[in-house]
């Protein structure tokens, strides 16, 4: 049984049930999967959570629950609008969708040149998921999709997304301090929901897998055993 405690656990869940139940099921004509018990229990987690300001996850969340009751057109509109405030989780979902064949025509050379954006922060998840395609590609079709993304990166790139969550986290901020002088924010908000670079970090968190590695420490060899006589040594 899946637990969902938190925003974290939310999303989460919701891209293993995406990368692997949902379009799984979907695939194989199985029944609605927002029926699943697991899928109602995360959609109600998801539900509760807060993106007033947050754009990148409105879009992911409102998305993720269009596309589990199979409005495909409706999920694919909210996901635009979290890959444009640079969510790669609603990127990685419509490269799924184009490889599916959900709400628009399968398309291996469009969900690959989005599967190679949601990368754009090395998530391992994500790699893999787009490794997975890139095999299937012919060089013709990996030379078009890299020319897409190139198009899609003009809009949906870091670059130019992420300031546009700056700005919103900005505006967040002014107003939520305009109204009552000297009020801090920080104060009564989670700075790691305002703040740009803890955000991001924040969010780089969820779904990068890391390991620290302290320094090499010389260990001293094990002491020799001194060797066993046995009865032929005996006199």
């Amino acid at each position: 049984m899946i637990e969902v405690t938190g925003m974290r656990s939310a999303r989460t869940v919701f891209c293993m049930l995406m990368g692997i139940g949902l379009l799984a099921a979907n695939a194989r004509g199985a029944g609605d999967p927002a029926e699943d018990p697991e899928v109602m229990k995360t959609l109600l987690a998801m539900s509760k959570m807060s993106t007033w300001h947050h754009p990148d996850q409105w879009g992911m969340t409102a998305g993720m629950r269009a596309y589990a009751h199979r409005r495909y057109g409706d999920a694919m509109k909210y996901f635009e609008v979290g890959a444009q405030y640079a969510d790669k989780l609603s990127q990685l979902s419509i490269g799924l969708m184009y490889k599916n064949g959900e709400g628009v025509a399968k398309d291996p050379v469009m969900a690959y040149a989005w599967m190679d954006l949601a990368c754009e922060r090395g998530y391992p998840q994500f790699v893999a998921t787009r490794d997975e395609l890139k095999e299937t590609l012919t060089p013709a079709q990996l030379a078009r999709a890299e020319s897409q993304r190139t198009q899609l990166a003009k809009r949906y790139a870091d670059e130019v997304a992420q300031p546009r969550m700056v700005f919103e986290l900005k505006q967040a901020i002014m107003q939520m301090t305009g109204s009552l002088a000297g009020y801090d924010a920080a104060g009564k908000y989670p700075k790691k929901d305002w703040d740009p670079a803890l955000y991001f970090a924040t969010r780089d968190r969820e779904w990068k897998n890391s390991v620290t590695v302290g320094p090499v420490e010389e260990v001293d060899p094990p002491a020799t055993a001194p060797k066993q006589s046995d009865s032929s040594d005996k006199p």
